[in-house]
């Protein structure tokens, strides 16, 4: 029973080490799901929905899902509709997805070839998964040194996140974050995930890129809602006033591209009497 067991926590590790998403994904939580899993654990026995209303990778929602199979009920949204559409797509869709790929990716033979076939990667849907597959941290920009190679275009047909997606009950939305928050934030089954960009970031795949959540949070404590609010930022001055006597755990993050060490940290609307930072 102990080799089992300790033979699951390996194949996690594994899993969560290597990409589990269709596409490399700038923000992807992966690497930090367990420190965030380790500060919510105590409240997931009476949590029946996981809400991703930023679900990027779902990086969160699918380490959950490894550890607690069949357990909840998931909703994931993406503002993004790129992002959206992979989620959607049937089997024969993403094979079909793949040749395109695989087509796009037999075109080009130098930099010229590839700053032409790129052209517009930021509205159409091919080319915005194509740049995404071979730069993940800046898509769109000539992967210099780089060879890529066609079978890295396989994991649209055998990424993890697949088999999340056909065993565990999830609903998949292409709306506005808050309307997603808003539908949730007072069920007291359910556990809301707010992964959203950063502070800084403009994200211009949003339908409604003026809806700030920040703002939202400033205005309407998160503390007064009866669903378990999470939160996963970078820790900086602003992030801590706003924030400020909420429970929070700060954490080491490093990014592997750049190697730039920073601190992240969770916050949540638990009512406490000192903060815990």
């Amino acid at each position: 029973m102990l080799i089992i067991r300790f033979k699951h926590i390996l194949d996690i590790l594994y899993i969560m080490n290597k990409n589990h998403f269709f596409i490399p994904y700038f923000g992807n939580k992966r690497q930090e799901v367990e420190k965030i899993y380790e500060f919510v654990k105590d409240k997931l026995p009476n949590i029946e929905y996981i809400v991703e209303p930023f679900a990027g990778t779902s990086a969160f929602s699918y380490y959950l899902s490894t550890k607690h199979k069949g357990r909840y009920k998931y909703i994931l949204n993406d503002n993004n509709k790129f992002i959206y559409k992979l989620y959607s797509m049937t089997t024969k869709e993403k094979e079909i997805l793949k040749e395109e790929l695989i087509a796009l990716h037999r075109k080009i033979k130098s930099k010229e070839d590839y700053c032409r076939e790129i052209k517009g990667w930021e509205t159409d849907f091919i080319k915005y998964i194509f740049a995404n597959k071979i730069y993940n941290i800046r898509p769109g920009l000539y992967p210099q040194g780089k060879n890529i190679s066609e079978k890295s275009f396989d994991s649209i047909i055998d990424a993890p996140i697949n088999d999340f997606l056909k065993s565990e009950s999830i609903r998949i939305f292409n709306k506005d974050a808050l309307d997603i928050y808003n539908e949730y934030k007072n069920n007291d089954k359910a556990l809301i995930f707010l992964d959203p960009p950063y502070l800084i970031a403009n994200n211009d795949f949003y339908k409604n890129p003026n809806v700030n959540i920040y703002e939202y949070l400033f205005e309407n404590d998160i503390i007064k809602e009866k669903g378990y609010i999470i939160l996963c930022l970078s820790n900086n001055w602003i992030i801590k006033l706003l924030f400020n006597k909420k429970k929070s755990y700060i954490y080491d993050k490093r990014y592997e591209t750049t190697k730039k060490d920073i601190k992240h940290i969770i916050i949540s609307n638990e009512k406490i009497l000192n903060n815990t930072t």
